[in-house]
């Protein structure tokens, strides 16, 4: 299913993207749900590049799942410093802030259910950051003067979560909690040394008639080492986070966030074509709070709120378009699946 459609966010601002989703089993299995694999490539008017693939696949009656993406960026960017102080009084130019960022990443999960509900598995990541024409200011930043401005991660990890979701890419019902520890170090092959701990607990609770759902997140990601780099600190902002802020606003150590969403799919007065009274179009609403600290003090928090439209392409498989409402900030964003 291909689509080309137009999009704004702070980072990127206009942005041209065209892309598509793959759905298949990966054997007949009626209860098997559909994997997928959505894709977008882009171009926007700040000469922004990006090029994003996800992936959802359930092997073997889904005793098995393969959960990942690969994403690589090249962009005009802005960097504000670690700490909230950073994000919110350093003001956002070409002398302060600006550079210019190649950023490509490979990130997979590969989980194996051990139970009803519970899945073990491990995690690769793999991640290079250039920044390119940084400015003065922040060439002096101690974070990027002692890691410097080409960064390389290579990290293993492993990941158990409790997943009774009925459907991973667009939950109407169930909880699903899942602790992610991924350790980077230099004899991996990359150039850090450091550890993350990644905490996400999320519910959905459907109301009354079929396709609406409330549904909440609540997630937490720490980083602890002695060579942690600039370029993956926790951070708030984006499609995927707190939507509204620009990516990488507000970043530190240490990162939490909660938010609540009202999802809700249209019915139609006739039957369709499937022979139900389902709808292609629907809406969510959501309200959150973020914030960053470098000592899990978590004073300083930011507001996040907006509300979306909702196209159906394949049963329970959306594209979203988002308004995110931030703190003297919004974004415009196109894409599939849902946040959360």
């Amino acid at each position: 299913m291909p689509y080309i459609a137009p999009s704004y966010t702070p980072e990127t601002e206009l942005l041209i993207s065209g892309g598509g989703l793959i759905t298949f089993k990966t054997h007949k299995d009626r209860k098997l749900n559909l994997s997928s694999i959505p894709f977008s490539i882009g171009y926007s008017t700040n000469q922004s590049f990006s090029l994003r693939a996800l992936n959802v696949i359930y092997w073997k009656g889904d005793k098995m799942r393969s959960i990942g993406e690969f994403q690589l960026r090249d962009m005009p960017d802005n960097y504000w410093g670690i700490g909230y102080e950073n994000g919110k009084n350093i003001p956002k130019s070409d002398s302060t802030t600006a550079y210019t960022r190649s950023h490509m990443r490979f990130y997979q999960r590969l989980l194996f259910r051990t139970g009803n509900s519970l899945f073990l598995g491990p995690v690769f990541d793999i991640n290079i950051t250039e920044a390119k024409n940084a400015n003065e200011l922040m060439l002096l930043d101690p974070n990027i003067k002692e890691n410097g401005t080409d960064i390389f991660n290579t990290g293993i990890g492993f990941e158990i979560d409790y997943d009774s979701r009925d459907f991973v890419q667009n939950a109407y019902e169930g909880v699903f909690i899942s602790g992610i520890f991924t350790y980077f170090n230099e004899f991996l092959g990359g150039e850090t040394n450091y550890g993350v701990i990644d905490i996400d607990y999320r519910q959905y609770i459907p109301i009354k008639r079929k396709r609406r759902t409330l549904a909440w997140q609540v997630r937490s990601r720490m980083v602890a080492g002695e060579k942690i780099p600039w370029s993956d600190m926790s951070i708030l902002g984006g499609p995927d986070n707190m939507r509204g802020y620009t990516l990488g606003h507000y970043r530190d150590r240490n990162m939490l966030l909660a938010t609540t969403e009202y999802r809700h799919m249209f019915m139609r007065k006739k039957l369709n074509k499937k022979g139900n009274y389902n709808s292609r179009f629907g809406y969510v609403l959501w309200l959150g709070a973020g914030s960053i600290s470098h000592n899990l003090s978590y004073r300083n928090w930011l507001p996040s709120a907006g509300g979306g439209i909702r196209l159906e392409l394949q049963p329970r498989m959306n594209i979203r378009v988002d308004m995110g409402i931030g703190q003297d900030e919004t974004g415009f964003y196109v894409t599939f699946a849902e946040v959360f």
